[in-house]
C-alpha cells in the first residue's frame, strides 16, 4: 500500500446476522487497512457480506467480535452518542439511492451534514454548501430543488453532502449503480480526483468491473471473508 498510517482499519471482524434457525455468519474474521490517498474497491457475489462489511466500517452497525479502528483509535467499544459523533466528523456516506430530500434544494441537501453536526453558522454552511456544487459543477443548479434534477446531477449533490463535513473517509455502496456509463465514469472520476487532491480515503462496495479495475485497491469477498487483495491492474480500463 502507499506506506501512510490507515485512516481507516478493522481487525477480524464478525458479524452475525438474524436468530436460531434463520442466524447467517456474515463476516468472518475480516480484517482492511485504508490509508490516506487511496481508492479502494470490495467486490464479490451478492450475499458475502460487502454491504455488512460497509456498515460496520461506517459504525453504522457493531461487528460481534473484532475491532474498527479511525486513524488507530479503536472506536468499536463507543457508546451510540459518541458514535455518530465520530461519524458526523471522519466519515462521508454515499449510496446508489442518493436519499436526497426532493423538495430541499442542492444546497439545502448539502447543508444537511452540516446542521447535524452544528459547528458552522448558517452563513458558513451556505459557503461551504455553494464551495462543493460548484466542485462537482453545479453551481448554476444550487437553488433547484432535487428532484428536478437529473439522475447524475443527484449523485454529484450526494457526493458533495458526502465531503460536508471534511470526511477523511467516503464509503459508497454501489456509488454509480443506477447511473448510465457515461454519468458512472463522470461521477467516479470525481470521487477519484477529490481522494488524491484532498489526501483522504475512499472504500466502495461495486460490482461494476471497469470502476473496481480502476481503484488503488480490490478486496475480493465470497462468504463473508476477504479471499484476494491486489493493487490496480497495470493497464487502465476503458469505459
Amino acid at each position: 500500500m502507499n506506506g501512510a498510517a490507515p485512516f481507516l482499519s478493522c481487525r477480524e471482524i464478525e458479524r452475525y446476522l438474524g436468530e436460531d434457525e434463520s442466524r447467517v455468519h456474515a463476516l468472518r474474521g475480516v480484517s482492511l487497512d485504508v490509508e490516506p490517498g487511496t481508492v479502494h474497491a470490495v467486490v464479490g457475489p451478492s450475499g458475502c457480506g460487502k454491504s455488512t462489511l460497509l456498515y460496520i466500517l461506517g459504525l453504522l452497525d457493531n461487528p460481534d467480535a473484532g475491532a474498527v479502528f479511525l486513524e488507530a483509535d479503536p472506536v468499536s467499544h463507543l457508546p451510540n452518542d459518541e458514535l455518530a459523533k465520530k461519524r458526523n466528523e471522519f466519515i462521508g456516506f454515499i449510496f446508489q439511492f442518493h436519499f436526497l430530500m426532493e423538495d430541499f434544494t442542492a444546497e439545502e441537501n448539502v447543508m444537511i451534514p452540516m446542521r447535524r453536526l452544528g459547528q458552522l453558522s448558517e452563513e458558513a454552511m451556505r459557503s461551504r454548501a455553494a464551495e462543493l456544487l460548484e466542485h462537482v459543477d453545479l453551481a448554476d443548479k444550487r437553488d433547484r430543488p432535487s428532484r428536478h434534477l437529473s439522475g447524475g446531477e443527484q449523485q454529484r449533490v450526494a457526493i458533495a453532502r458526502a465531503l460536508a463535513n471534511e470526511p477523511r473517509v467516503i464509503l459508497a455502496d454501489e456509488p454509480t449503480g443506477n447511473l448510465d456509463t457515461k454519468n458512472s465514469q463522470r461521477a467516479f472520476e470525481l470521487l477519484q480526483r477529490i481522494v488524491q487532491e484532498q489526501q483522504k480515503a475512499l472504500l466502495l462496495v461495486t460490482h461494476n468491473p471497469l470502476i473496481a479495475e480502476a481503484c488503488d485497491w480490490v478486496h475480493e469477498m465470497k462468504d463473508g471473508r476477504i479471499i484476494a487483495s491486489h493493487p490496480r491492474a497495470l493497464a487502465a480500463p476503458v469505459f
